[in-house]
């Protein structure tokens, strides 16, 4: 099963530290520019605080709240924890931060179509969807989830902000579940440590 503290490390290059771009859209909430922190979005903030945030609110933000935040309204909401591969538990968490949960519930949709695979978004993130995410061949699905936000991203009028989201997808890197191969090198060191010993006898 995936960890959120290590896709949370890779998130985390890429959401640090206080930005207030005028032009970034998640950084207004009722008409006000306030910021986005630690991948924290002034929308986001609202929820969490149940009150609109000003700007000192959102500048001090601590980083462990920050955190705290992403794991509970991003990761454990959307049983991320329960993808197998954790490089796909990244591309998906990390999209999900950085489009929004609902935006990323399209992509994953537009994903597994062309996949041959049908699943409605609002299916996406519940266990049912997860369940399938993990029947697909993991490094297809990754690819294929990789590429339809580069579309997203290619798509988007804000081309000032394309380079820094291209490079943001390029440093989640594909990793096969390891979890088998692991432990395989384990075990041949332990037989050939063995064989040793009973050679030495």
């Amino acid at each position: 099963m995936a960890n959120f503290e290590k896709s949370q490390k890779i998130v985390g290059i890429s959401e640090g530290g206080y930005q207030c771009d005028p032009r970034d859209e998640g950084n207004y909430f009722d008409g006000n520019l306030i910021g986005t922190n630690w991948g924290i979005s002034a929308p986001t903030l609202a929820g969490f605080l149940g009150h609109a945030p000003t700007k000192t609110e959102m500048l001090h933000l601590p980083k462990e709240t920050a955190i705290r935040i992403l794991k509970t309204n991003y990761w454990t909401k959307n049983n991320f924890d329960l993808i197998n591969n954790q490089s796909v538990a990244t591309m998906i968490y990390d999209g999900a931060v950085n489009h929004g949960t609902n935006g990323m519930r399209f992509l994953i949709e537009k994903a597994l179509r062309t996949l041959n695979y049908q699943l409605s978004y609002y299916e996406a993130f519940t266990q049912k969807g997860i369940k399938l995410l993990n029947s697909i061949n993991e490094k297809k699905l990754f690819y294929a989830i990789k590429t339809a936000r580069q579309n997203k991203y290619k798509q988007s009028s804000q081309k000032q902000y394309l380079k820094g989201w291209l490079n943001r997808l390029e440093r989640i890197k594909f990793y096969a579940d390891n979890s088998i191969s692991g432990i395989w090198p384990i075990t041949v060191m332990i037989i050939a440590g063995f064989s040793l010993l009973l050679i030495g006898m």
